[in-house]
């Protein structure tokens, strides 16, 4: 069997051709990715927020109706006074309307109707929407860099092995790649504005087809 070997290693086009090409084949994988992770986060909030609901029409059953008393999270919150949505069933029976929402999750709120014994409900405040929203901030956040900064890549390696190659060889590649790194490193992550302060540090233009803004 005859192997093709190379003494010299891979060359500069073949590097940024392959990084082109698993970048482009990776933006629609972490795109599904993404949708996911996002879809099991929002899937754990919502049952949290159905265990925390049933928690609490269990203590309006054994009459204990005061909230300060409620096993509610501090990043979970009751939407509403049960007092204002609840309906009077007849015979000393009470239907309530548990709302229970993640702060700054973007998700609906659960909602739980429960029959209970009438009574009224004491101790409600309304929540604090400014609240941090803690680790699910931190997953969203960590996804959206890693797909921008895997479209960043393809569109460097793009713009570099098409446009700055043929006119100014390695010597503009490297200016470039140093450019973003230093714009991306300043938490600049609009490619718009990585690519023509890359462009700009060159003295190229952007052609139509890199233009993905």
């Amino acid at each position: 069997m005859k192997y093709l070997k190379n003494p010299l290693g891979m060359t500069l086009i073949e590097v940024l051709v392959a990084i082109a090409l698993f970048a482009i084949a990776a933006i629609p994988l972490l795109g599904i990715f993404h949708e996911s992770v996002i879809t099991n986060a929002d899937s754990k909030i919502k049952t949290k927020e159905a265990t925390i609901a049933q928690s609490i029409a269990e203590d309006i059953k054994a009459g204990n109706t005061n909230v300060s008393n409620w096993n509610i999270p501090s990043d979970y919150y009751l939407i509403e006074d049960p007092n204002q949505s609840k309906v009077d069933m007849g015979n000393g029976v009470t239907e309530y309307k548990i709302s229970i929402g993640k702060l700054q999750s973007g998700t609906d709120p659960f909602v739980l109707y429960a029959i209970a014994p009438s009574a009224e409900i004491t101790g409600y405040t309304p929540p604090n929407f400014y609240s941090d929203n803690g680790d699910y901030d931190d997953i969203i956040n960590r996804l959206n860099d890693i797909v921008t900064l895997v479209i960043v890549i393809t569109w460097t390696a793009l713009f570099s092995l098409f446009v700055v190659l043929p006119k100014l060889g390695l010597g503009g590649i490297i200016t470039v790649v140093d450019n973003i790194i230093d714009s991306w490193n300043k938490n600049i992550r609009a490619l718009k504005d990585l690519a023509t302060n890359a462009a700009k540090s060159v003295n190229l233009n952007i052609p139509w087809w890199l233009k993905w803004w």
